[in-house]
């Protein structure tokens, strides 16, 4: 029905599509539904994406794979040198994600003769201005010396949107996990959303209806998009008697544990019987803290985090979480900036790809008995 809107002309060329849950409840299917839909039409050539933007429709003589656009240009570099711009990671259980994509995005350029080169962005994540220094002297390095490419994972999201637009016009950049408002270049990262969605409904089927969910107060898309995930499948699952507990952190300030300790100090049958995570990191941190307030994990509370780094918690209990499948972001990355050689005029793409949870003792409820196996998020 949404093809044959556009088709047909219902929605004008240039206009925005309706928000997605308008489109839901208009369509009376499924948000995933929606945006699986959506993804399709870009394929086709019907409808324009760019991050942090609602769709567009694009007109019936541009409809091609090869559109042109005005900042485009005809050719690249031929340097056979291709930068991941990232923060080389820190000691997680086995090799680090950054590591992961490097060698998947290598994987995928050495089979077209090019080369990944890691511009390392440190020893460690530094505030927002240090990133942004270290980041502008990465790219701008990048630039100078003639690399072919760029993929690009950033930190100071707030900062160096110029230049990294600038970066973008000279060569194909592909930027990985985060968008970038603004920022019209192609980008290759995880459905947030339905990974997310799929971590609380496992928790939901073990027998929980009280679930916490902690994070952070960042303003990028992997947090938002992760927080809605856990809103949506609340609301799913329990409608109008849902009840969502959000807590965001600031790393372990007294402040965010007085109300961490608050919730779940409460009574039985009104403190949490679950707590999802934003990241495995912050999911040992819970871990610890809910130690400390004399509560075991999983005999009192049931846990989940993301990202599948630390597969254990402190008191040696494995850490469910949901993996990202980061060789395959850096293969994908590797095969974009391939696409964007062939047609450098070419619409920008915006790839998500799905995530697994796998399940370990930490979400196991002392009512139900455990999955077994792994629960496969949806690609939209």
């Amino acid at each position: 029905m949404l093809r044959e809107r556009i088709q047909t002309g219902y929605y004008d060329a240039g206009q925005w599509l309706p928000a997605e849950r308008v489109l839901a409840e208009d369509l009376g299917v499924h948000r995933r539904t929606v945006r699986a839909a959506v993804a399709e039409l870009a394929n086709e050539g019907l409808l324009h994406l760019r991050p942090n933007c609602r769709p567009t429709v694009i007109a019936a003589s541009d409809r091609s794979p090869n559109i042109d656009r005005e900042d485009a240009p005809s050719r690249f570099p031929s340097s056979r040198l291709v930068a991941l711009v990232m923060w080389h990671g820190g000691a997680d259980d086995g090799a680090t994600a950054q590591q992961r994509i490097f060698w998947g995005m290598n994987q995928a350029l050495a089979h077209a003769g090019y080369h990944g080169v890691f511009l390392d962005l440190g020893d460690s994540i530094g505030d927002e201005q240090e990133n942004a220094t270290r980041e502008a002297m990465r790219l701008n390095y990048a630039l100078e010396h003639g690399f072919g490419g760029i993929i690009f994972y950033a930190y100071a999201y707030q900062r160096n949107r110029e230049l990294i637009q600038r970066a973008a016009r000279r060569v194909p950049l592909v930027l990985i996990d985060r968008m970038l408002p603004g920022i019209d270049t192609d980008f290759v990262g995880i459905d947030n959303f339905q990974a997310m969605y799929d971590a609380v409904q496992h928790l939901v089927r073990q027998g929980h209806r009280r679930i916490a969910y902690v994070t952070w107060s960042e303003p990028i898309n992997p947090v938002q998009d992760r927080l809605e995930g856990y809103r949506s499948a609340l609301r799913d699952a329990f409608g109008s008697e849902a009840v969502e507990m959000t807590l965001t952190t600031s790393m372990g300030t007294g402040r965010t544990w007085l109300l961490f300790d608050n919730v779940f100090q409460a009574p039985p049958g009104e403190r949490p019987t679950a707590v999802v995570c934003v990241n495995d990191h912050e999911a040992v941190r819970v871990a610890e803290r809910l130690s400390y307030l004399g509560l075991r994990i999983p005999e009192d509370v049931a846990m989940v985090g993301f990202d599948n780094l630390l597969q254990r918690l402190p008191n040696g209990v494995g850490l469910t979480s949901v993996a990202q499948p980061f060789e395959e972001i850096g293969r994908r990355a590797g095969r974009t900036f391939l696409n964007r050689i062939a047609m450098p005029t070419a619409l920008p793409v915006h790839i998500e790809l799905p995530a697994q949870i796998l399940v370990r003792e930490s979400s196991q409820s002392p009512l139900v008995a455990p999955e077994i196996g792994a629960i496969t998020a949806k690609s939209l």
